[in-house]
């Protein structure tokens, strides 16, 4: 699934909605010319679609090409929205790794073990991210920090 901004979803839209005039490419005149963008939004617009493998911009050509018009999307208002649901997305898969770490070491499982496992493990998190969703996790309720003689433990 993809997400994408509201008008990211009118580019995909217009172009669904006129496959029978443009079977294969579009001109980006065309598209700017309807939905009436500037054209730095516009091309900002093209290179966040193809960079999501939905279209294929060429610039000396103007040309619009499609390669995946089918993709479930997402779509959400604007790119602090977007922020914000990838925010949510990476706090799920930060606490997926939490629970795997944490039933490997009979439910307590020590802080460094954890942020070592969010910081260098799949997610690559930078240090300030990985304390940010840590807290995070713990004012959701989530995750329980426990101090015992040998240190900090988090726990479910």
């Amino acid at each position: 699934m993809q997400i994408i901004t509201n008008d990211e979803n009118k580019i995909i839209l217009f172009i669904k909605n006129n496959l029978d005039k443009y079977p294969e490419k579009v001109s980006y005149d065309e598209i700017r010319g309807v939905l009436d963008f500037s054209e730095t939004k516009m091309v900002d617009l093209l290179d966040s679609l193809q960079q999501k493998k939905i279209i294929e911009y060429d610039a000396s050509t103007k040309d619009v090409s499609y390669i995946n018009l089918d993709v479930d999307l997402e779509v959400v208002e604007n790119q602090s929205e977007l922020k914000k649901y990838m925010l949510n997305k990476t706090e799920e898969d930060a606490y997926a790794i939490i629970n795997e770490v944490i039933s490997k070491y009979d439910n307590y499982a020590p802080r460094y073990i954890l942020e070592g496992a969010l910081m260098y493990g799949e997610l690559e998190l930078s240090p300030k991210r990985t304390y940010n969703i840590i807290v995070s996790l713990e004012n959701k309720q989530l995750l329980k920090r426990v101090e015992k003689v040998d240190g900090e433990y988090y726990t479910i």
